[in-house]
């Protein structure tokens, strides 16, 4: 074959490929383009026991989808639910597998999977969290707590998430943190009640409490004798 034919056929092959890495990094750009100065700065705490410590709770969702993450709150304490997670030997090759798919510049997606990644780095950062996890029925593995939080730490870096996933979730779990009336409350139950027999010990000292009011009350203001 003719060495400038050769050359020829080169050349439509190294365009595609241009085009193709033109297109990957203007996904990456309108991604980013996206992200508002609110955005940027949601993610204040450092962990789930940055969010235990404030009475936020978690639960299982008892299924795999990574979009059953929900976020409900009560008058002091909230529960945040997340669904449960494998960690194995397959793990990491799995979540690899779809975060390069979905960066693969040949179709669009909502980048489901960075972004439920993202999300749970977010969550872990060290084996505590990682051991307030697995308590709760959310992360089920053999492996150590260390060497969970490594990998989820590793995976979630430099990923390029959905800003509009879960961010009605982070926005409510970094409102709930910013109380600061809500921490001293959960704080007080953390250290207090902690177990059932602290409640039971208590109730008898209220109990007393409130009938020491009562009979103080009533010393100072005497009812009235109506027959007299």
């Amino acid at each position: 074959m003719n060495p400038k034919d050769v050359a020829e056929e080169e050349v439509p092959h190294k365009l595609r490929q241009q085009i193709k890495i033109r297109r990957w990094l203007l996904k990456i750009i309108k991604i980013w383009s996206q992200k508002s100065l609110e955005e940027e700065e949601i993610i204040i705490y450092t962990g789930i026991e940055d969010l235990r410590a404030v009475g936020i709770r978690l639960k299982s969702s008892f299924t795999h989808n990574p979009t059953h993450i929900d976020y409900s709150e009560g008058w002091f304490t909230a529960k945040l639910t997340i669904p449960m997670i494998y960690v194995n030997n397959f793990t990491t090759t799995t979540f690899l597998n779809l975060i390069a798919y979905e960066m693969s510049p040949d179709f669009e997606n909502d980048y489901g999977i960075c972004s439920f990644l993202a999300f749970m780095d977010s969550l872990i950062d060290g084996p505590e969290d990682v051991k307030a996890l697995r308590s709760n029925g959310i992360l089920i593995t053999s492996w150590s707590n260390e060497d969970v939080a490594k990998l989820f730490n590793t995976m979630g870096a430099d990923l390029v998430p959905n800003n509009k996933e879960y961010f009605k979730v982070k926005f409510k779990l970094v409102d709930h943190y910013r109380k600061k009336y809500k921490t001293w409350i959960a704080l007080g139950f953390r250290t207090y009640f902690n177990n059932p027999w602290a409640v039971i010990a208590f109730l008898p000292a209220f109990i007393a409490l409130a009938l020491t009011f009562i009979q103080t009350w009533f010393a100072i203001h005497p009812a009235s004798n109506k027959g007299g």
